[in-house]
């Protein structure tokens, strides 16, 4: 039933909040808090199901922030190292968002509509019931659109005492957005051993520490007279796969804001393509063998484009399945 609901809830990336024409007045209700850098932030009380006891604080530097309203519902999504989604609905007697506190809630859309509603969930995790209450500090909206809100909440899951609270503020000019990658890449991260690779010509060179499970702690050197390589760029992102004696695909991601894949070092990276969009992500499988979770970074030391299409890549990577130590590392030198 949860995944249902996830699925619904994904919808939401493709809407977004924007302000209308400059002929709209805008109508501030509530406090005015002066425009600063948007952020979620959640904090779970030990025996809270959803946050799991643990605190997560989010802004647009880190990740994607997606804010939608219509008539009294807002719905918020998070798309960051964790994903989540939120629904909150005003009494039905009022047609849009206003300030106040709205108590005595349960599940959105299972609510009482002359109380209102509310739902926060994600990773997996969800309420079958809840109770609840949030607090619209805030509220601006330009003609129709919302153009800013300061929401707090409260939510109980199965009748528990253990509470989620979470904080949200946002407006739709927030500038911020995430960095790009670091250039040059910081010094000490991993490159193939002086020798280890080819002198010349295209290659995909693997080195996998004992306890690794994708490369099982070996080696493996693979170049155009022993492997089929294929390097493939589209976007941000860049698939490389390897037909040799082993079979072996590669996914690499760069943040949402980039257009295409830059020199620089992308780090704190979870697997593809359920990576935070806001960083990038990376996969690096085959053999039958994939991380289910996994953390890792690339670098991307030469790269070049002709009228958009790649035609040269230096990229090295380290990825660990699991939350594991032990690396794989690899290194991908290819010329079209």
């Amino acid at each position: 039933m949860r995944s249902t609901r996830l699925i619904r809830r994904l919808l939401l990336s493709l809407a977004t909040a924007a302000a209308a024409g400059c002929g709209d007045q805008s109508e501030i209700t509530g406090p005015h808090t002066p425009p600063s850098p948007n952020f979620v932030r959640l904090q779970s009380e030990l025996g809270d199901y959803i946050g799991a006891g643990q605190a997560y604080n989010y802004t647009q530097a880190d990740a994607d922030i997606v804010v939608a309203a219509s008539g009294g519902h807002l719905s918020i999504q998070i798309n960051g190292d964790q994903w989540w989604f939120g629904d909150f609905e005003v009494p039905s007697a009022l047609s849009r968002l206003q300030p106040g506190n709205y108590t005595d809630l349960q599940r959105y859309p299972f609510h009482d509509r002359a109380k209102g509603g509310l739902d926060w969930f994600g990773e997996g995790r969800g309420c079958n019931t809840l109770s609840g209450s949030f607090t619209v500090d805030s509220v601006t909206y330009v003609g129709s659109d919302l153009t800013a809100i300061d929401v707090r909440f409260e939510q109980h899951c199965e009748g528990g005492t253990a509470a989620l609270h979470g904080t949200i503020h946002w407006w739709s000019e927030d500038p911020t957005v995430p960095p790009g990658p670091v250039n040059p890449p910081p010094a000490g991260l991993w490159q193939p051993a002086p020798g280890s690779t080819p002198s010349s010509g295209n290659y995909v060179y693997l080195n996998s520490d004992v306890g690794d499970y994708i490369g099982l702690g070996q080696t493996y050197t693979y170049t155009p007279a022993t492997a089929t390589i294929a390097v493939t760029a589209t976007g941000g992102h860049l698939a490389v796969s390897v037909s040799g004696a082993q079979g072996w695909s590669g996914d690499f991601q760069a943040m949402s804001t980039l257009g295409q894949l830059q020199r620089g070092y992308y780090a704190d990276l979870r697997r593809y393509p359920f990576h935070n969009p806001a960083k990038g992500g990376l996969d690096w499988f085959g053999e039958g063998r994939g991380c289910n979770t996994l953390l890792g970074w690339f670098a991307i030391d030469g790269i070049a484009y002709t009228n958009g299409s790649i035609t040269a890549l230096d990229l090295r990577f380290e990825q660990h399945c699991e939350g594991g130590a032990a690396a794989l590392h690899g290194a991908i030198h290819w010329s079209g």
